[in-house]
């Protein structure tokens, strides 16, 4: 069908989104995904979050949750946010792999400093706040063009 994202008159361009960039789009979305690996295997659970000093991000759980528990031993996990515009002319993702840890007394007053504090995905049972310290930033942008 013409005019749809997958006719033949759709040109898409992806890039890759320099690290600043990432940062960038950060700072506007409040919702991602966190990943990581249980014995029960890959998982994956959408949290809010917020981006904080020297590109930390935080967020709240439950205290007896997994990514309590995660953060309890600084566990290696990943973080991804993305968004694409109704029409799908505009999309970008960006993935980070780092640590996830429970605040120490330089990241309390991190998250203290923030505007709005998270608000947690789940409810008024997730008070307890964590960070994830990203190690790596990527991302990649798409744009469609359609003739008009």
């Amino acid at each position: 069908m013409p005019g749809t994202p997958n006719s033949p008159e759709t040109v898409s361009f992806i890039r890759a989104l320099p690290e600043a960039e990432c940062l960038e789009l950060l700072a506007v979305a409040v919702v991602g995904r966190v990943g990581f690996v249980s014995p029960a295997g890959l998982q994956i659970i959408p949290m809010s979050y917020r981006l904080g000093s020297n590109h930390q991000l935080f967020m709240k759980t439950a205290p007896l949750s997994a990514l309590a528990r995660l953060a309890e031993i600084d566990a290696p996990v990943a973080f991804e946010v993305d968004y694409h515009a109704d029409d799908f002319r505009i999309a970008w993702s960006v993935l980070m792999n780092g640590t996830i840890s429970r605040l120490d007394a330089a990241a309390t007053a991190a998250y203290e400093q923030l505007r709005r504090p998270p608000v947690p995905w789940a409810g008024s049972g997730s008070f307890l706040p964590v960070r994830f310290v990203p190690r790596t930033v990527s991302g990649r942008g798409l744009h469609r063009t359609r003739p008009d």
